[in-house]
Formats: C-alpha cells, sequence, structure tokens
C-alpha cells in the first residue's frame, strides 16, 4: 500500500484530512491551529507546501515558507508574504498515526529539501517539539545556540536548522 503513496502538491479536497491530522498531532499538546490557519500559511507559499497520499486518503503533509533565518512563525497568526528570505520555515509536518514510522516523514523531509534546494534556498529552519528531536537530527537538523528557545511552542521546543 506504501508503494502507491506520492507527494504531491495540496488540492482543495486535501484540507480536511490536512486539518484532521493536524488536530491529531497537534492537539494534544494544546497548539493545533485550524483549517483556516493552515491555509494561511500555504497561502505564503503554494510550491513548499506538499501531501503524500491520494486526493482522499492524505497520509502525511508538509508546510514550509520562507521566513527570516533566527524568526518563527507565531501559531495562527499569518506572517504576510515573506519572499527573498533565504531561509525556508518547516512550519508543520505531520503523519497520520496509522502511517507514523514508515518513513512518510523522512520522504517529506528529502522532497522538501530538494524542492527548497531548486528553489534556491539556502538552509531550513523548524521549531523542534519536544520529543521530535531525534527524528529532526537524523534528518539533518541541529540546534543553532545563538537562537533562543522559541516561545508558544510548548515545554523543550527547540530551533532547528539545516543548511542546504
Amino acid at each position: 500500500m506504501l508503494d502507491t503513496v506520492r507527494v504531491r502538491p495540496i488540492i482543495d479536497t486535501d484540507w480536511p484530512h490536512i486539518a484532521a491530522l493536524e488536530q491529531a498531532a497537534y492537539g494534544p499538546l494544546g497548539l493545533s491551529e485550524g483549517e483556516n490557519a493552515l491555509r494561511s500559511w500555504r497561502a505564503l507559499s503554494p510550491d513548499t507546501c506538499f501531501v503524500l497520499g491520494q486526493p482522499g486518503a492524505v497520509r502525511a503533509y508538509v508546510l514550509a515558507m520562507p521566513f527570516p533565518y533566527g524568526g518563527y512563525p507565531q501559531l495562527g497568526l499569518s506572517a504576510g508574504v515573506l519572499a527573498g528570505s533565504p531561509n525556508l520555515h518547516l512550519h508543520d509536518l505531520a503523519v497520520a498515526p496509522a502511517f507514523r514510522r514508515t518513513g512518510l516523514g523522512r520522504s517529506l523531509v528529502t522532497h522538501l529539501d530538494a524542492v527548497a534546494g531548486d528553489l534556491g534556498y539556502r538552509r531550513i529552519s523548524l521549531i523542534a517539539l519536544s520529543g521530535t528531536f531525534p527524528f529532526w537530527s537524523s534528518n539533518g537538523f541541529r540546534p543553532d545556540p545563538a537562537v533562543p528557545a522559541p516561545t508558544g511552542y510548548g515545554d523543550n521546543a527547540r530551533y532547528l536548522t539545516k543548511v542546504l
């Protein structure tokens, strides 16, 4: 079944599935933003936002947009157009619970790395939530001690970066 799952652009009918994945992943942490906020993040950079799956069967998604290095978006608040930043901020990545630990998250990160490089980004940043550091570290992300710990993302959240 996983061999038929492909990375593709987000289409309108994906949003209820994306919102459900986001709620399942971030709701228990009190960090869910809801569908409208997720749509606003994608609107900032449609070329760097993707799903894994087929229409009606979204297994995972990633939302990334240009954002100045060392900064990060406030949850639920769209920052407007940030074109021109050489930094791409990976704001959200979620995998359906039944498909976690199958390589889908790594596939999305690998795809995003390639797209970001092709678009001229020099690095990717993200906020690693508590307990996710091993996953991000295994995908090449490292902490930057010069960037203060993020606020509003829960206990033990860390700002991580990867040079492309």
